[in-house]
């Protein structure tokens, strides 16, 4: 067994009280709960209370080791036992749980409610035995730890980790892995799975740096360990996780105010690369609300850089000269429909003004074929669930497609298709295995 003594320590006491004082006297806990019997308890040898004993042949004090007395059955009353001690501000990894002592029934449930709570198994055991009936010889007793279930069995609960993280719902991925390296010996890939869903879901949220934080932290330890413990799931990440990070970098350097297109456009691609995955997922009205915003940073984007418009106080009379007044109107009736006349130009810059805007002042940048698609993501996006109406249409994934190719077209004109496609593949979230490889 390794050298790593735990702080606190819980043993099951049964009639024998010699593998109680070995553990004690291995662990040196600062604090340890016993759990027995009635009759183990008030066991006495040469008129020394069997406690008192345990104590001073572990050579701790007695005052350290607190008592919970168990019923028959008594499995309640151990999991409440070691959940109370547990509930004392003390980590799982901190406390070795004993069950070498007592009947079958208290060592089992000892055991059971060490394993859910993520401590770590010890068993007194023999080094040697005698005769044909296996009796252990006195004086080769020695602590073990039991090897973790989950060493084996955790690729039932990677399963799971792998699962919430590939329909994007990151931060279940996270909860989930962080509660496997609690009941881990060795944590490692589950706290690396638990970096790596955080860092996605941090970026999902919007937080660009945070997320280049944990996904940079990820990577470290994928580089550092994954070899080593044969982290099947790795060979799928490693490459994505390396354009991602760059990605990430642009996005945490972002300013409020662009000084170029070209500073501005990883956020469009962001909303862009994000809409996809959505849709990829199932997710409909997600994707239309993320390529509707895409699109609308993409007009401010290009009015701000290029003509000067600011979006909230724009001034009007810096472009009016330059408006082709007939492309205006044709652009309008595009947009608005048999409804449209011409109106004052006036307010702040909206999805639907911004692309009249554009497209009249800057064809290369909107043409007026685009504008019946965007008027077409512009109703979808106003009758799902998150905007208006009563009952909410959601959009047909075949739809959301179309407005995807759509909107990648108009926004690769400013980088050039190739660039463009280059940006989303740096955008893109890997996928986990479906199944645990070990």
């Amino acid at each position: 067994m390794q050298d790593q003594r735990p702080r606190f320590l819980v043993s099951v006491l049964g009639l024998s009280w010699q593998p109680v004082a070995l553990m004690a006297a291995w662990c040196r806990p600062v604090r340890m709960l016993v759990l027995g019997t009635d009759e183990s308890l008030s066991m006495k040898v040469a008129g020394e209370g069997v406690l008192s004993l345990v104590a001073r042949v572990a050579g701790i004090d007695r005052d350290i080791v607190e008592v919970r007395r168990v019923g028959d059955p008594g499995e309640g009353d151990i999991y409440r036992a070691v959940r109370d001690f547990l509930g004392s501000g003390i980590s799982p990894r901190e406390v070795f749980i004993d069950p070498t002592g007592g009947k079958k029934s208290m060592s089992a449930s000892a055991a059971l409610a060490g394993f859910v709570a993520g401590a770590p198994l010890v068993y007194v055991d023999y080094g040697k035995y005698h005769g044909p009936n296996r009796i252990p010889v006195p004086g080769t007793e020695y602590p073990r730890l039991l090897t973790n279930p989950l060493e084996v069995l955790g690729d039932l609960e990677l399963r799971d980790i792998f699962a919430a993280f590939n329909r994007s719902d990151f931060g279940e991925a996270e909860l989930l892995a962080q509660k496997l390296a609690a009941r881990l010996y060795e944590p490692r890939e589950a706290e690396a799975l638990a970096e790596l869903a955080g860092g996605y879901a941090a970026w999902d949220r919007f937080e660009f740096g945070p997320a280049r934080d944990k996904l940079a932290k990820a990577d470290s330890v994928i580089t550092g360990f994954a070899g080593r413990g044969k982290w099947g799931w790795t060979e799928s990440v490693r490459d994505v996780l390396t354009g991602n990070l760059r990605a990430l970098e642009s996005l945490a350097n972002l300013t409020k105010t662009p000084a170029s297109i070209e500073e501005g456009l990883p956020l469009v691609t962001w909303y862009l690369a994000a809409a996809q995955r959505m849709a990829d997922a199932g997710k409909t009205s997600l994707a239309v609300l993320l390529l509707y915003a895409a699109m609308e940073r993409y007009l401010g984007l290009c009015l701000r850089i290029e003509h000067s418009l600011d979006d909230e106080h724009p001034e009007y009379s810096q472009v009016k000269d330059k408006i082709d007044w007939k492309r205006f109107d044709e652009a309008g009736t595009k947009l608005f429909g048999k409804r449209y006349h011409r109106r004052e130009l006036e307010g702040p810059l909206m999805f639907a003004n911004s692309a009249q805007l554009l497209a009249a002042l800057a064809p290369d940048r909107l043409d007026l074929k685009d504008l019946g698609p965007l008027q077409g993501l512009s109703t979808s996006r106003n009758k799902c669930e998150y905007e208006h109406g009563f009952l909410p249409e959601w959009p047909a994934r075949e739809g959301v497609q179309r407005f995807f190719s759509g909107v990648r077209s108009i926004v690769g004109r400013c980088c050039g298709g190739a660039r463009l496609e280059e940006m989303l593949a740096d955008y893109r979230f890997p996928g986990l295995p479906s199944e645990a490889k070990h």
